[in-house]
């Protein structure tokens, strides 16, 4: 089973990804802040991580581009699910080391079909950013 980790401020959408990622067989873990987070995912890489951008303490940017400084990060891949819609902060994302960007609201069907994909570039080795 592919543990996905899962960092957003809004419990509303932490509370919808969960259930959503736990119906199609994930573990799900999460965190609401960007530092905890980011210790969290280098102490225990998961196999994807959901990642918002629009957080209050460390925000998603960021916190991106410290996961792929440090070696256990850069292999995880990353799927930005972000309320910013404009074509500068989806560029920004991917060059920064995301690997897909799916814009709020979003559709369930859309980001699981986005996170099968990652995970079975993953086992193909090809999500090097």
């Amino acid at each position: 089973m592919s543990r996905i980790f899962v960092v957003d401020d809004e419990p509303d959408v932490v509370e919808l990804l969960q259930t959503v990622l736990q119906l199609e067989g994930f573990e799900v873990e999460v965190a609401t802040e960007g530092r905890t987070a980011l210790a969290r995912l280098l102490a225990n890489p998961p196999d994807l991580l959901v990642l918002d951008l629009m957080m209050p303490d460390l925000d998603g940017m960021e916190l991106l581009k410290l996961l792929r400084l440090d070696p256990k990060g850069t292999r995880i891949p990353v799927l930005v699910l972000s309320a910013r819609t404009g074509q500068h902060d989806q560029i920004a994302s991917l060059q920064l080391g995301a690997n897909a960007y799916v814009c709020k609201p979003f559709s369930n069907k859309e980001l699981l079909a986005q996170i099968h994909q990652l995970l079975r570039d993953v086992g193909n080795g090809s999500t090097d950013g």
